[in-house]
């Protein structure tokens, strides 16, 4: 399972994965199961999840593991029987239930290793327009239980019905389209990856050290380049001092647009007291600050921390987090015809924050940071994320981070001007705007629901009409 996700992004490996985890939940005892689900999610979370103890140390890497250890246990539940190969028809249910609940539980839930998301290269990905990533999830699962039934099962109705069930996810996902993927590209952008003094948690110590990289490089560019964009783009905490309480920062922010006459929409470190906010905001020539997005789903122990007393006497690192305060509400940012949704890097695990952001937009902005990750796989896993969130919400998308990875994403999930790690770097393209909503963003809870519930009821009428 974990070799379907980066670094070594094979997808094919987690529908694999999942029709050997069904094979092995024919054990009749619970404590067997129990054992299997455990070894399953160990193997598969443990080197996922490695890259949070990057500058942190082993112990939250540890504490994070057992955490999504422990929330797979349920699977064990589901007893799974060669004489009933109906209740194969559940293993999807519980697979993406347990999702949801990762999702939201705790602190807001941490969703990342979602089988989805490992899927944006899979011919099937496309089908994430119509119910999110709770359906690719579904779909991922319902594959293993195929490849479980053609070749487990030597009952040739049971295999011709496995092999209908492949065929019917796949083949019509070849006739999908991206919805105006070919329309014209006439908005054109430069994303500015400026880079980091050094990656680390220090990553912004030294103050104004990272505004300084994105002001230096998008000078040097635009200086060279044949005409203005129609918008400049820059990631989470690229401007690192606060420039509502800054006068210097927000005089060469202002500087700079207006001698370019073009916006710039920037994430910025916003100071509130003793607390700090973290922010989008869309700067105009000669107006100023304009729209600005708080962030809404913080990262917990990283802008604020749960159970600070605890979190304090297991590690010291969680004495030097401020704490962050959320936003309330979606903002988005408009230039001209383009409506940019600003979604702050650990939102891409929302499904909420992306459906509003994404009926309302025609663009989204992935502004993130991952200097505090190094040069480990945590960027390449999120660029996975964003690809299949430009599926399921039918954009364009530029993720853009201050020391990488940055790229453009179409809205097949295609990936083009890639950016690596720890290095300064522009992104100049032109995207086409798409203003149509996706049936994810109108009805992906609901759908969400019937994924969860409609297969139980289904077995349960089934099984009753057997007993009679």
């Amino acid at each position: 399972m974990y070799a379907s996700f980066a670094p070594i992004a094979l997808w094919w490996c987690a529908p694999i994965a999942l029709a050997l985890l069904i094979h092995l939940l024919h054990q009749p005892i619970l404590s067997r199961r129990l054992i299997i689900v455990l070894v399953f999610a160990t193997a598969f979370f443990a080197p996922l999840l490695s890259w949070t103890n990057t500058y942190v140390g082993n112990v939250p890497w540890i504490i994070l593991t057992l955490l999504q250890i422990v929330l797979m246990t349920p699977l064990a539940l589901l007893h799974l029987q060669k004489s009933k190969p109906w209740l194969l028809l559940l293993f999807p249910s519980f697979w993406i239930l347990i999702e949801l609940v990762r999702t939201r539980f705790p602190f807001g839930g941490f969703g990342w290793g979602r089988a989805a998301f490992s899927q944006p290269d899979a011919p099937y990905a496309l089908i994430a327009q119509l119910g999110g990533v709770p359906l690719l999830s579904f779909v991922v699962a319902l594959i293993g239980v195929a490849l479980y039934l053609l070749v487990a099962h030597h009952n040739k109705k049971t295999q011709l019905f496995a092999l209908g069930v492949v065929i019917l996810i796949t083949f019509p996902t070849f006739f999908f389209t991206s919805t105006n993927t070919s329309g014209k590209k006439d908005f054109s952008f430069v994303a500015v990856q400026g880079g980091v003094p050094e990656l680390g948690l220090e990553f912004n110590a030294r103050a104004t050290a990272v505004f300084e990289n994105h002001l230096r490089a998008t000078r040097a560019y635009l200086a060279q380049r044949n005409g203005t964009p129609d918008v400049i783009l820059w990631p989470e905490n690229s401007v690192d001092v606060d420039p509502m309480q800054t006068p210097f920062i927000k005089e060469r922010i202002q500087s700079l647009v207006d001698e370019y006459s073009t916006p710039l929409i920037l994430g910025a470190v916003l100071e509130d007291g003793e607390k700090f906010r973290n922010a989008s905001i869309l700067w105009m020539p000669k107006t100023g600050p304009g729209s600005m997005y708080i962030k809404q789903h913080l990262t917990p122990f990283g802008e604020y921390i749960p159970l600070r007393t605890i979190a304090e006497f297991i590690s010291p690192y969680a004495k030097n987090v401020a704490g962050f305060l959320p936003g309330n509400r979606i903002v988005l940012h408009q230039v001209g015809k383009a409506v940019f949704a600003p979604i702050i890097c650990f939102e891409l695990l929302d499904d909420q924050v992306g459906r509003e952001m994404g009926k309302r937009s025609n663009v989204l902005v992935i502004q993130t940071n991952s200097a505090t990750f190094g040069k480990s796989p945590e960027s390449e896993q999120q660029l996975q994320i964003s690809r299949i969130r430009s599926i399921e919400h039918q954009r364009y998308a530029v993720s853009i981070s201050t020391s990488g990875v940055s790229a453009l994403i179409d809205p097949r999930g295609k990936v083009s001007h890639h950016r690596g790690i720890d290095q300064s770097a522009v992104i100049d393209s032109s995207i086409a705007l798409i203003n149509s909503v996706t049936p994810s963003d109108k009805y992906g809870q609901q759908v969400e629901l019937a994924l969860i519930f409609l297969p139980g009821v289904f077995v349960f009428a089934f099984s009753r009409r057997r007993v009679k």
